[in-house]
């Protein structure tokens, strides 16, 4: 069948909006995908436009500059692969479960005529960028930017990302519960509020701990507090799994199990209280970490103890 195919018919770059849109605005984070369509079939000997599903060429298929033929560079990155930030500047949804990777970045069936892969487009510095696609069939090379074949590409525009002073986050104690009778653990929720909306956190990290995805995350370790009455002689502050509805705590008295509460679009601290004497080593420093927004864009934040009230807040 592929010796059969003789030309590539179709080469067309597109987004998956409006037929018509051609251009489209981007946060240039490093981390913001736009997904970008090329759409292909080729051609065999009688003009009839066949799949080339399988065919050798496939593997060749590349995303271009439309002005100057070469792979995308300065600051510009594509991959097959989505991540889980919002890949449109009106926002998206507060991801409640991992993002789980499609096998391969072809959309269509292997049977169709006309096959559909899908590209994700990042740029780590403002600028602009044309692009079309490229494909070699034999010792042939087609493009879509006018040269060698179609005369199809869309535009990329990527601009400075949004910055949040720390005024814009919340840290608000939502909810606490009792174990081992004295013991008690409480939660926070840490969201951004910016532009008359909440826009969604979606991850963190921090140079200061090792980030746990299955176990709440240690980042405080009080000393032994003289005053233990009412609340508590030490405590300890986690930053619970980013997905979830439960986490997990090594904690002074072994391993504990609590409801994370989360909230959509907000990251979930937890603090846990005991009026018994503190039993691992202290970590008592300021917790300085980067959390990251629906776009990607990052941001800075410190988490101070406040020893007198068994508290954390922002600073």
């Amino acid at each position: 069948m592929f010796g059969e195919v003789v030309s590539i018919q179709r080469l067309e770059v597109k987004f998956d909006s409006a037929p018509t849109l051609r251009h489209k605005q981007l946060y240039a984070n490093g981390r913001m995908q736009v997904r970008v369509l090329v759409l292909i079939s080729g051609g065999d000997a009688q003009a009839n436009e066949v799949s080339l599903h399988g065919h050798p060429a496939m593997e060749t298929l590349r995303l271009i500059s439309y002005n100057g033929a070469r792979p995308l560079s300065g600051g510009w990155n594509v991959e097959t692969r989505e991540n889980r930030y919002a890949h449109d500047m009106a926002g998206g949804i507060a991801r409640a479960t991992p993002l789980v990777p499609a096998a391969h970045n072809r959309i269509t069936d292997p049977a169709e005529p006309v096959q559909v892969y899908e590209f994700w487009v990042s740029s780590s510095r403002p600028g602009s960028l044309q692009i079309a696609a490229e494909i070699t069939l034999g010792d042939e090379v087609f493009r879509s930017n006018g040269q060698l074949g179609s005369d199809s590409s869309v535009t990329l525009e990527a601009i400075s990302p949004v910055q949040y002073p720390a005024s814009h986050f919340s840290l608000e104690k939502v909810s606490e519960s009792v174990i081992h009778r004295f013991d008690a653990i409480h939660r926070y929720s840490l969201g951004l509020y910016a532009d008359r909306r909440s826009i969604h956190l979606l991850d963190w990290t921090s140079t200061q701990v090792q980030k746990d995805d299955e176990y709440a995350t240690l980042f405080f370790a009080s000393e032994n507090i003289d005053d233990s009455h009412p609340g508590g002689r030490t405590y300890c502050g986690y930053m619970a799994p980013v997905y979830g509805a439960s986490a997990t705590i090594r904690g002074p008295k072994g391993y504990v199990g609590t409801p994370v509460n989360q909230q959509p679009g907000n990251l979930t601290i937890l603090s846990y209280l005991s009026p018994d004497y503190q039993s691992q080593p202290v970590r008592d420093q300021v917790f300085e970490l980067t959390v990251f927004d629906e776009f990607g864009t990052a941001h800075w934040l410190r988490i101070k103890p406040d020893l007198s009230a068994r508290a954390f807040k922002l600073v």
